[in-house]
């Protein structure tokens, strides 16, 4: 599928990243963390990661999805479960955000920037 993007990026630049993440994750709590995430579209499972992060560490998946409307399961510590229909695109805005803070996890649709 073409990119809908109007500016064209070095595949190397944090502009590229941001303008084709799929998937981002935070750890903001002050411990590490096990996080599963199970990806649906419609009702087939089209991706399925484990991550284990620790305090403060984030990361990121690009160029994973297909643009469209998707329903994310994610699990942390095999306790706490969040399930959330999110979004993605080609714009920040609908980027899949899971968010670890306070031994809970919560999935947002874009990625909010990170506090100082």
């Amino acid at each position: 599928m073409p990119s809908r993007s109007r500016k064209l990026f070095p595949t190397n630049s944090e502009q590229w990243r941001l303008a084709h993440e799929d998937l981002h994750i935070r750890n903001t709590s002050d411990t590490k963390h096990d996080v599963r995430i199970e990806i649906y579209d419609s009702e087939v499972c089209c991706h399925t990661a484990h991550y284990q992060l620790l305090s403060g560490q984030s990361g990121c998946s690009v160029n994973l999805l297909q643009a469209g409307c998707y329903r994310v399961k994610a699990v942390l510590d095999r306790q706490h479960e969040s399930v959330a229909a999110v979004t993605v695109s080609d714009e920040p805005e609908q980027t899949i955000f899971v968010h670890i803070q306070n031994d809970g996890v919560t999935i947002k649709e874009g990625v909010t920037p990170p506090r100082p």
